[in-house]
């Protein structure tokens, strides 16, 4: 007697449609004449039904109007098990909740083959599932227990820990770690990147992350550009579950400047990843329905993350979110702060040569004794503070007034001086600098040099 006579459903078999594996549709037309393609997505509609990415689909199409009928065969991504589905056509969409799901599902895999330009969804085919058939492989049953990836549920035990460590944090700086060394700690999420919206609305920069053999601050996505770019630009959560090949940021084309040959504007940091990435899950972190930032994880497994994970990351990404904005809020209403008394340089030694500091007006570009540091308002930033020390022997100073610099150039709103502060303190400390940045208090910092510093700024069309 087979005591295997369960009937299999749709979500006995939910790792299939993560889009690991590319599934295969056959169809046939009104003569029998069959057609097999492939497909980039299945989505998993409800518990009856499934929709299909229509990018290329002319003759399947023309086989559905004369034959509604068809199968598709589906992969497993943990244990490669395969299963026929029977389909019967039922209609097809090109707007609403279904093509939206699928259009970001395939706007994903685009994004991450560098194909956004000719690879995207035309309509989304619903289908309802009549029939389910495990194809016999001739392997041994496999332990579904331990193919387990993607979490069940939500761990509100864990959540509430986070959010009560998070409210602990005195300052933004201790906060953004606190998170991602948290989302490590209590979740399991080894390898994470905090990404916060630049002043012009346009990019992405890191602010924090975990896991990685470089830190990666101050590296840049632009929105709609990879993973990260297209969770940003449609405030959506986006999950891959087998990343074939590392991510591919689009760089801009920036003007040449050419100074013995040493250095140039407008370098970046590189993202952090992990090389061999399987799986990834970004989240916008938003607040009053304006995009903060993004928080994403990664991992070596294939289909690790899956709707809790994406629901643990919201949660976790919203409270940054209204974190940051608090903070934000704080220091624009706050009362002006007198200015700091001036000072002498805290300099350790004046012995050896002075390390240079190059500055390129066109971009904020920053670097120090030929090697790229930083740009934007957190190089600007490093200039002006800079060229306090070497005028008037400043050390110590306020948010308040240095945010009022018009050498900044500072939007009025959303000005971000904060997290570039932070920005511009991790990415010293990484380089391990002979400059450094240490807070003194809530809205209050120090500058740090240790040996002579030569100051040297290369002007726009210069």
């Amino acid at each position: 007697m087979d005591l295997n006579v369960e009937r299999l459903t749709l979500r006995d078999i939910a790792p299939c449609f993560e889009g690991a594996i590319p599934s295969v549709i056959a169809t046939a037309s009104a003569q029998g004449v069959p057609n097999v393609t492939y497909l980039s997505k299945v989505r998993m509609v409800d518990d009856e039904r499934v929709a299909l990415s229509n990018q290329f689909f002319s003759k399947t199409a023309k086989n559905l109007v004369e034959n509604p009928e068809a199968d598709l065969l589906v992969i497993d991504p943990r244990s490669y098990e395969q299963y026929r589905l029977h389909l019967r056509y039922e209609r097809t969409d090109r707007r609403g909740p279904v093509f939206d799901r699928l259009r970001v599902d395939v706007d994903v895999a685009a994004a991450l083959e560098g194909m956004q330009d000719v690879y995207r969804l035309r309509a989304a085919d619903v289908y309802r599932v009549t029939d389910i058939q495990s194809v016999p492989s001739g392997l041994p049953p496999v332990d579904r227990s331990a193919l387990a990836g993607a979490r069940d549920g939500l761990d509100a035990g864990r959540i509430s820990e986070l959010s009560l460590r998070l409210g602990r944090c005195p300052d933004l700086d201790t906060m953004v770690q606190t998170a991602v060394s948290g989302l490590a700690e209590l979740f399991g999420y080894e390898h994470s990147l905090l990404l916060l919206v630049d002043e012009e609305g346009t990019r992405l920069y890191t602010i924090a992350s975990h896991g990685y053999d470089a830190e990666g601050v101050g590296s840049e996505v632009a929105l709609g550009d990879g993973l990260i770019g297209l969770a940003a630009e449609r405030c959506t959560p986006v999950t891959v579950g087998n990343v074939t090949q590392v991510s591919k940021y689009s760089r801009r084309v920036r003007r040449s400047y050419e100074d013995s040959g040493a250095v140039s504007p407008g370098r970046e940091v590189p993202v952090p990843g992990l090389p061999d990435s399987a799986s990834r899950c970004a989240v916008p972190a938003m607040v009053l329905g304006q995009l903060v930032g993004v928080l994403t994880v990664e991992s070596r497994k294939t289909v690790a993350f899956g709707p809790a994970d994406e629901a643990i990351l919201t949660v976790v990404a919203t409270i940054l979110a209204n974190a940051i904005e608090s903070d934000r809020a704080h220091e624009r209403d706050a009362l002006p702060m007198a200015p700091a008394a001036p000072g002498q340089a805290r300099s350790s030694s004046q012995v050896g040569e002075a390390t240079h500091v190059r500055f390129f007006a066109v971009d904020g570009s920053v670097f120090l004794d030929g090697e790229y540091l930083i740009k934007g308002v957190a190089g600007r930033l490093l200039w002006a503070l800079l060229g306090h020390h070497e005028r008037e022997g400043r050390t110590d100073f306020t948010n308040r007034e240095v945010r009022l610099d018009p050498s900044l150039d500072l939007p009025a709103f959303r000005d971000n001086f904060e997290s570039r502060l932070i920005l511009l303190k991790r990415r010293l400390d990484e380089r391990e600098a002979p400059i450094r940045i240490e807070k003194t208090g809530r809205g209050r910092f120090r500058l740090l040099v240790s040996g002579a510093v030569r100051l040297d700024q290369v002007d726009d069309g210069s």
